[in-house]
This record gives structure tokens, sequence and C-alpha cells, in this order.
């Protein structure tokens, strides 16, 4: 990656300032990985039953992906702001994760952490 590109859209990744999040647990996070951008989505999840959770999984699948298209067209236009030219990204990967935080066999409600990260080829 050119100086001038990482310099530029290291600006408009900022997770501080230029992050929007629906809630305090749903958030997306930018970041410059292996000369790639990433763009993860993470939210916490809570089901009483498995049943639960393939009908709010479609549900987030879908938010994710909205999220994840959102928070890129603000990096694009606020790297065209910045630099004076569009920022072209090609997508070149993407894969979810699910973590258990918490379960008890005393408790029907489960605490589950889910992660949706893609890669972008930028230039």
């Amino acid at each position: 990656m050119e100086y001038d590109l990482i310099t530029k859209l290291g600006n408009c990744i900022d997770n501080v300032y230029n992050n929007y999040a629906e809630s305090s647990d749903r958030r997306t996070v930018a970041k410059i990985q292996d000369n790639h951008l990433v763009i993860e989505y993470r939210t916490i999840l809570r089901v009483a039953k498995d049943h639960e959770l393939e009908m709010q999984m479609d549900l987030v699948k879908s938010e994710s992906k909205q999220m994840i298209d959102s928070r890129l067209r603000t990096i694009k236009q606020c790297f065209k702001e910045e630099a004076g030219r569009t920022l072209k990204a090609k997508k070149i990967m993407d894969f979810d994760n699910i973590e258990t935080l918490t379960v008890s066999p005393y408790n029907p409600i489960r605490t589950l952490k889910y992660t949706f990260s893609v890669g972008y080829e930028v230039s």
C-alpha cells in the first residue's frame, strides 16, 4: 500500500469519531490488516433455545451485511473528501464466528458473541 493511501484511509477508519453504532452491543470496527481493509461487525446475542438461535441468526446476518455496507460507504465518502479521488474496494473474503460467553445449566438463556468480518482490497 502507498503511504498516501494508508494515511488518508487511516483518518477515515477512525473507530472513535467516525463510528456509528446502533447500540452499545452492535458496532462495526474497521482496520488495516495485511494490506487490506477489514471491517468487522460485532454484536452480543441472548438466546433461550437452539431454535431461537436459528431465527435470530438470519436477522443478525442481514443486519451485519447492512451495517458493513453502510460503514464502507462512510469510509469511501470520507476518503473522497480527504484525497480528492474515489476509493476502490474489492471484496476478497468474508467469514463469521460465534463464541459462547455464558452458559449455565440453571439458566436457559445463553449469551453469544457474533462477529462477521469482510476483507477488501483497496486502491
